[in-house]
Formats: structure tokens, C-alpha cells, sequence
């Protein structure tokens, strides 16, 4: 079971409410056709993804198990609850998740006819832009989020 808080910023009755609030297709149907445990999975996972994210600020106690609340605030942010439901559901995206398998492994593009992949020479292949699964999340997340410079 999850516990806000603890492993998971939002229930699966409230992802289940801003899944359908915020989409009508296939995937939040996908979403809503899962038990109740698969969804704790994906909404457990889709909070450690987010907490692996570099935040700004420092956490509101130094005993809480997850990254938020941060500084003063003892809520956690409607923005950081919305980006653990599209993570979550972005996970349940089976051509999502093969595309990100293909970038990962360095492919830069597939043609069906004739079949034939380009791969990636850089030193950065694999690397993506958006670190998690869904670019949505990341832009919800994008104003708590640090900064980084590389240090020479």
C-alpha cells in the first residue's frame, strides 16, 4: 500500500483523478484497466525517478523519506503531485518505452523498408534530454529543479 509521503507524493484515487482530468485516450484507459497494485508500482516508481532529480532548495525536515516538501512549505506541490501521474502513466506507454530503449542504445533512426538503424557515434549516446520518461513531468518539475554548470 502507499503512503504519501513516504514512497509515493500522491494516492491512486488522485492520480486516478488528474489522469482523467487531464487526458481522454487509450493510455489513461490503459491507466484506469490496472489493478490498484500495479498502479501503487508505477506511482512508487514514478516518485523515485522524480526524487532522483537535483532540487533546488533543501528538504522541510531532515527525517522525511522523500525530496518534498522543500524549505518551509509542509505541502506537497500540486505541480510535483501532476508530474508522478504523468510519469506513472508515461510508464505504462509501451512505444514510449521502446523509443527510449532505442535512444539508449545509441539509434538515431529506423527505417521500416528494407530495414535499417543509424547509431549514434557520440560519446553521449544514450544520453536523453529529458532524464525522465515523460517530457510533461519534467516541465512540471522544471521551476524546482537546480541548475547545473560543468566545472572545468
Amino acid at each position: 500500500m502507499l503512503t504519501v509521503g513516504i514512497d509515493s507524493y500522491i494516492t491512486v484515487v488522485a492520480a486516478d483523478d488528474l489522469i482523467t482530468a487531464c487526458h481522454h485516450d487509450t493510455l489513461s484507459d490503459k491507466w484506469l484497466g490496472l489493478t490498484e497494485h500495479d498502479k501503487e508500482i508505477h506511482l512508487r516508481n514514478a516518485t523515485y525517478r522524480i526524487d532522483c532529480l537535483n532540487f533546488k532548495g533543501y528538504r522541510h525536515s531532515h527525517t522525511q523519506q522523500l525530496e518534498f516538501p522543500r524549505g518551509m512549505s509542509t505541502d506537497i506541490p500540486l505541480k510535483v503531485q501532476l508530474a508522478v501521474a504523468e510519469e506513472a502513466l508515461a510508464a505504462i506507454d509501451t512505444q514510449l518505452l521502446q523509443r527510449c530503449t532505442l535512444q539508449q542504445q545509441g539509434v538515431t533512426s529506423v527505417t521500416l523498408g528494407s530495414a535499417s538503424e543509424s547509431y549514434s557515434d557520440s560519446a553521449v549516446a544514450g544520453k536523453q534530454n529529458c532524464p525522465l520518461l515523460s517530457q510533461i513531468a519534467y516541465n512540471y518539475l522544471r521551476q524546482y529543479i537546480a541548475a547545473t554548470a560543468v566545472i572545468v
